[in-house]
């Protein structure tokens, strides 16, 4: 989801930039962030009540959360947090703990430089680089003429005569290879060096598609803001008429798209193993000769002569498609778009006026790894850090019950005893970046305060080191990929490792240690269980315990889960977002991860509760939060719900639906509703002497249908003829009679009572 959020949010800032220049202002905060003191027993009170306020805020209690859960636990979020055309086009938990890290991040850049902390200085010189450089646009854009000039000329600023020649000269493989090599920018075809995918102690070169801004399917809205965008920017760099910057951007746009049609769409399932194609280096190099060198591109874009005679290609369909593309493209669009990307990161994508968001924005993307280090340095706390683990370690637990048990039956023994040796190996750590030698690596980076095309090469050129490719390192992380595991936790397969942003642990957003743990296991407790189950999903099973791609699922098993993932498939491609069916999508890894993580959280978080009460009997009441009529199971699911409260531009909803994996937050929690129902309800029904019976009924009213819809869908798909489809169909039909005949008993008593009242009064 991280891909579609960061998309919506370039395309936001796109369209405030061009369209209402004034709407937002950047608050600059000149104090430097001090510690909180909420030791005392009413500094902790006044922080429950001001949770309990925020839980509630968010609450429409007018809806019936029997009905519609996510409804009752979201529906004012919008109120407070609309998405606007004109402003956030998307609103959510993950984008506060963004905004919050911001500012914390604005008042660490306009604290005036101290001269005890060099690396930190330089940031700061960089951040005033690219505030002041609307000040002076001609120097910044003979500046950004020398980055693209090294590498050739835009043809549209050149004569016909002059263009015709340059087309000619221009080796479009040859020159994105010396731009990936000097500034590591990947354009039109990406190498890197990464570990092989069944022995990830082995370094591999890998070939294929670079990363693109935004995903193949991307919608019409979204392709239209982005024409719009490209338009303007080549407006304001070159001087065009909106007439000739249409058409460049529009050609630039149709290659772009054009190559993206020959990724392997991530909804077909696709196994990671099943994109990867070994070849020999001479044979690879002989199949493709006719568009480009590819031992030249390799040996050039990763800076070696010493190439390994096995290279693995990633999703060819990808290569074969950019053959077809690039041959049936004019060498003119081609150019363009090559030197286009090359400058997407020097380009201003802001009004004059509103440098400051921007400019940390930016500086954030280039200093991603250390500003969160020193943001997180903050409000570091060891009491959280190793409650956190504790958490960690009982949701490990959970786990391991649930494999151990006979509800996973389904999965054989020998599966399940290796499921228990991965859960086992499966570590988690806090993304602080604790072992990262920043000193080494931004010693000899030189930044000027007045300079910002040059900073950004040297930031650049920087990050491309000069060491030996095949010596696997972690530090040089690509920073799309850093600014990922800056607000979302994330699962890796290859070190089977799960990574939390400290983001996610500034003080009163998902965890505090004041707040119950019923709020603790249902927040960042299910954002944990979810990475964890990612382990054992659709990719994760093809995973062994140390990384390296394995089949070591035996063939029951996966018949049988691919049984269940089938359910998924049918489940979630019938709901509707936007008038149109969710996609109908193989890949179910995070609705699997998403129902699973629920589970877990709330199996770790009983087990939690059960311990306690030997030496505290009413912690069940101290699980609460003052001025909630919740008890602490209902507060575990309302939180829980309250992780996907959101808001998006209808525009753009759409685009939300077709373009991520994820499904959008409103399924994220009504896909699980049996959950809800069956540890939320009996503790809402009256079951005192005399309303036991009509208890019952809205209880068994509420979960019958939910029953007979589940068994039919967990068996639509076997093949015994019509006598069984029909009779599972009866099932599910009857249990929706069933609710319809209970819940009819306690509308028939509402309406007696309510007769004998107005008889009464008259």
């Amino acid at each position: 989801m991280h891909q579609i959020i960061s998309v919506i949010i370039a395309l936001a800032a796109g369209i405030l930039a061009l369209s209402m220049p004034t709407l937002t202002r950047a608050v600059n905060n000149q104090t430097t962030m001090t510690r909180s003191d909420f030791s005392t027993e009413f500094a902790k009170m006044i922080l429950k009540r001001a949770k309990a306020a925020e839980i509630s805020s968010m609450l429409d209690t007018k809806v019936n959360p029997c009905n519609d859960f996510y409804t009752y636990a979201c529906g004012n979020w919008h109120h407070s947090n609309p998405a606007q055309l004109f402003g956030d086009l998307m609103t959510d938990k993950f984008q506060m703990l963004s905004k919050a890290l911001d500012r914390k991040l604005a008042a660490l850049l306009n604290n005036p430089k101290r001269g005890d902390n060099l690396i930190l200085d330089k940031i700061k010189d960089f951040h005033n680089s690219c505030k002041i450089v609307l000040d002076d646009q001609e120097t910044y854009k003979m500046n950004l003429k020398k980055v693209y000039q090294e590498f050739g000329e835009f043809p549209f600023l050149t004569k016909a005569e002059q263009e015709q020649e340059q087309n000619l000269e221009f080796n479009w493989w040859l020159t994105v290879a010396k731009i990936q090599s000097t500034y590591g920018k990947e354009i039109i075809l990406s190498s890197d060096v990464m570990g092989d995918l069944k022995n990830n102690s082995q370094p591999r070169i890998y070939i294929g598609a670079p990363e693109y801004s935004t995903p193949e399917s991307s919608t019409k809205i979204v392709n239209i803001v982005q024409e719009i965008l490209t338009r303007a920017h080549l407006q304001k760099l070159f001087a065009l008429d909106k007439k000739k910057a249409k058409e460049i951007a529009l050609d630039m746009l149709k290659l772009e798209r054009a190559l993206k049609k020959g990724t392997t769409d991530e909804r077909l399932g696709k196994t990671m193993e099943s994109l990867v194609t070994e070849y020999d280096l001479q044979d690879l190099k002989k199949k493709y000769e006719k568009t480009l060198d590819i031992e030249k591109f390799l040996e050039i874009s990763l800076n070696t002569t010493e190439l390994p005679q096995s290279i693995y290609v990633y999703d060819e369909s990808y290569l074969e498609n950019l053959v077809k593309v690039l041959n049936e493209t004019e060498n003119s669009t081609i150019t363009t778009y090559v030197l286009w990307m090359l400058i997407q990161d020097y380009i201003i994508d802001n009004n004059d006026d509103e440098p400051d968001v921007f400019c940390a924005d930016k500086t954030k993307t280039f200093f991603n790894k250390y500003i969160d280090r020193s943001i997180y340095e903050q409000y570091r706390s060891e009491r959280d850090e190793k409650e956190i683990y504790e958490l960690w370690d009982n949701i490990k637990k959970a786990f391991r019950n649930e494999l151990m048990g006979d509800k996973l039956d389904w999965i054989s023994n020998s599966t399940r005893e290796y499921a228990l040796q991965k859960l086992a190996a499966m570590n988690l750590s806090i993304n602080a970046y604790d072992e990262e030698n920043f000193t080494d690596f931004y010693g000899s980076l030189e930044i000027d305060s007045k300079n910002y095309v040059q900073n950004i090469q040297n930031i650049l050129r920087n990050e491309v080191k000069d060491d030996n490719i095949f010596e696997l390192d972690e530090l040089n992380t690509d920073k799309d990929e850093a600014q990922i595991l800056s607000f979302t936790p994330a699962y890796s397969f290859l070190t089977n490792g799960i990574k939390i942003p400290v983001s996610m642990l500034q003080p009163r957003f998902f965890w505090d240690t004041n707040y119950p743990q019923a709020i603790k296991y249902a927040t960042l407790g299910y954002l944990i269980a979810h990475e964890m189950i990612h382990g054992f999903d659709d990719d994760g099973r093809t995973f062994d315990k140390d990384g390296n791609s394995r089949e070591w699922w035996d063939q029951k098993s996966t018949y049988e889960f691919e049984a269940r993932r089938k359910c998924f498939q049918a489940q979630y491609h019938n709901y509707k977002y936007d008038g149109k069916r969710l996609p109908d999508s193989v890949l179910q890894a995070e609705n699997i991860a998403d129902n699973g993580a629920v589970k877990l959280a709330y199996s770790a978080y009983m087990n939690w509760l059960y311990s306690q009460r030997s030496n505290t009997p009413n912690i069940e009441m101290l699980e609460t939060l003052p001025g909630l009529d919740f008890n602490n199971r209902q507060l575990f699911f309302i939180n829980f719900a309250q992780v996907w409260c959101e808001d998006v531009q209808s525009l753009f909803k759409s685009h939300v639906a077709s373009a991520d994996t994820h499904a959008p937050g409103m399924f994220r929690v009504i896909a699980i509703p049996i959950v809800y129902i069956l540890a939320i309800v009996p503790g809402l029904m009256p079951w005192e002497s005399g309303y036991r019976f009509l208890s019952f009924c809205h209880v068994f009213g509420s979960v019958a249908p939910w029953c007979g819809s589940f068994v039919y869908h967990l068996f639509m798909n076997i093949e015994r003829g019509e006598s069984v489809y029909y009779t599972l169909l009866k099932l599910d039909m009857n249990s929706y009679l069933s609710a319809c005949h209970f819940k009819a008993i306690n509308i028939a008593n509402a309406n007696l009572d309510n007769i004998s009242k107005l008889q009464l009064n008259h």
